[in-house]
């Protein structure tokens, strides 16, 4: 695969899942169900696919009969599977439900800060400068966005701030934790896939009504079904095949397209949209997501 090609393919993975914060906020709009419930069958569905297409790779199964030769590292896998995978969606949805898909989406991509800090502190060492100044922009664009530059008053909804934030933390910590797992050749597909499925079956026990039903009545049916198979199976699928071709840096740059394609796509379908103050905001978080890479090159 050409760059140029691994690039459009990770490029598509950040607007397959932009597009899916833009239906699940429709979603809401037209459903009385429970973020846990969306993220119920999101997970439970959308990870058994995932399986179902990972099994015929031979990487899968080795992955399966070292798991089961270190059962403690099942463990890990769960852990990945609830903290991880379930957790962000969950608040992610929380956070669309209050405050909409653009600024949730934006506020979630202070995650790249969380991680320098947390390697820095783990590490016991000052982070580089291209990082400093990522966390810099990262924290004055989320402060923008979220206040429009005046710190007594809100923009975006209280709700929506934290439940991004949690969102961005859940999303920061599925990219950490997962490092040893890779480091014992666990196939990425296979850590995707069953990490999903089984933190969709932990929802269950967070359900009172466990009824899929209302998720195919016709006016969420699109909804329910872009979000399953675009903005999961296929957005996970695209980001795999792509990354594997790509340096960090060209990976981080691509991933920009995820917020600005919310921030596109939520004006178009929804009209929302942002004062001055705000976008300058949206585009310090952009900035911040690219600058460690600009640094360095």
């Amino acid at each position: 695969m050409s760059r140029i090609l691994a690039l459009i393919f990770v490029g598509a993975a950040g607007v397959f899942w932009a597009s899916s914060g833009v239906a699940v906020q429709d979603f809401f709009a037209h459903s009385s169900k429970s973020a846990i419930e969306l993220t119920n069958i999101r997970m439970c569905t959308a990870g058994a696919i995932l399986i179902l297409i990972s099994a015929r790779r031979k990487n899968f199964w080795l992955s399966f009969g070292f798991l089961n030769r270190h059962p403690r590292f099942w463990f890990d896998v769960v852990i990945y599977g609830i903290v991880g995978v379930v957790f962000m969606q969950f608040t992610y949805f929380q956070g669309i439900s209050i405050g909409g898909a653009a600024a949730t989406t934006v506020i979630c991509y202070a995650c790249p800060a969380m991680v320098v800090l947390w390697e820095s502190f783990y590490h016991r060492k000052f982070p580089k400068r291209g990082e400093v100044i990522a966390v810099v922009l990262a924290m004055c664009g989320v402060f923008l966005l979220v206040t429009g530059g005046n710190p007594t008053k809100l923009l975006v909804p209280l709700g929506c701030v934290v439940w991004s934030l949690l969102s961005g933390a859940a999303f920061a910590f599925s990219a950490i934790f997962p490092k040893h797992l890779f480091a014992k050749k666990i196939d990425p597909y296979f850590l995707t896939g069953v990490g999903m499925f089984v933190g969709g079956l932990f929802t269950f026990a967070l359900i009172d009504d466990k009824n899929w039903l209302p998720f195919l009545a016709p006016d969420v049916l699109f909804d329910v079904s872009w979000i399953i198979i675009f903005g999961t199976v296929a957005a996970f699928l695209s980001f795999n095949a792509g990354l594997k071709f790509l340096t960090p840096e060209e990976a981080s740059i691509t991933a920009t397209t995820e917020p600005a394609a919310s921030v596109v796509i939520s004006w178009i379908i929804f009209g929302t949209a942002f004062g001055f103050v705000e976008s300058i905001g949206i585009i310090l978080v952009l900035l911040a997501i690219v600058m460690p890479s600009i640094i360095k090159r």
